[in-house]
């Protein structure tokens, strides 16, 4: 019964395959977190606005 075992070279593949997948997911949080701070901030000058309009 043999074991597969990585070669070096399959592991640095799979190593840089993994980080790309993780740096591509941080990536992509990175973009939600900033699409919602800027819903947020139009929202907040919205209700500024309003409230001007009010006094």
């Amino acid at each position: 019964m043999t074991v597969d075992k990585e070669t070096r070279e399959e592991r640095r593949e799979r190593q840089s395959r993994e980080v790309e997948e993780s740096q591509q997911a941080l990536r992509q949080s990175i973009e939600k977190t900033q699409k919602l701070l800027d819903e947020s901030e139009n929202m907040l000058k919205r209700h500024r606005r309003e409230r001007e309009t009010d006094d």
